[in-house]
């Protein structure tokens, strides 16, 4: 039986109607020593893939330009998800990591999917709580402090800069899907206003 939660903007719509470009990731198949040029690979081709749906004219610097920070924004984007996925992800199992992009008219969506522990499911879901009751500015400068502080690298300051930065929505989704083995996937959801 699966259970599932849903927390902040997380679009089962979009997932429903709209073709995503899915790249699984069986990091455990992936010797240690490649998965880092593994993942620019990916995504750079995520970043062509996605900025080649909005054609441009090559006489248009500005359409030129709106595609040139159009690949920028996907390629962060799509970095902070796969970085956050591999280094939350529980490797107990052989389930992949998954890393997806596509558009919608007004969107750009991304999403990420990982299994995560018990533990790290209870430290993401504080974090989720603080994201939906504080300012999301002071909320950075809080983490910011605390991760010079700590030393930590669960400082959530890479969803917050999706937040400040790009004006991004978060949203995601838990679910059970097996008990026996424990698997809990998280869905990481990241729209953007396709400007």
């Amino acid at each position: 039986m699966t259970v599932t939660q849903i927390i902040g903007d997380f679009r089962e719509d979009i997932l429903a109607k709209h073709q995503l470009l899915m790249v699984d990731f069986f990091l455990h198949s992936i010797p240690l020593n490649r998965r880092k040029q593994t993942r620019y690979l990916s995504i750079a081709f995520l970043s062509d893939f996605l900025a080649n749906i909005f054609p441009l004219k090559e006489d248009n610097i500005k359409k030129f330009e709106k595609q040139l920070h159009l690949k920028t924004a996907v390629s962060y984007i799509a970095n902070e998800l796969l970085e956050n996925s591999i280094k939350f992800h529980e490797y107990a199992g052989s389930q992949p990591i998954k890393l997806g992009v596509g558009s919608t008219d007004q969107l750009l969506v991304f999403v990420s999917v990982n299994c995560v522990s018990e533990t790290t499911l209870g430290k993401f879901k504080e974090f989720a709580h603080q994201l939906a009751t504080s300012d999301a500015d002071e909320l950075y400068f809080r983490q910011l402090e605390k991760g010079a502080e700590e030393k930590s690298e669960e400082s959530g300051l890479g969803l917050l800069s999706l937040l400040n930065d790009y004006s991004a929505k978060l949203g995601w989704k838990i679910e059970t899907v097996s008990k026996d083995p424990a698997i809990t996937t998280l869905t990481t959801m990241v729209l953007l206003t396709a400007q």
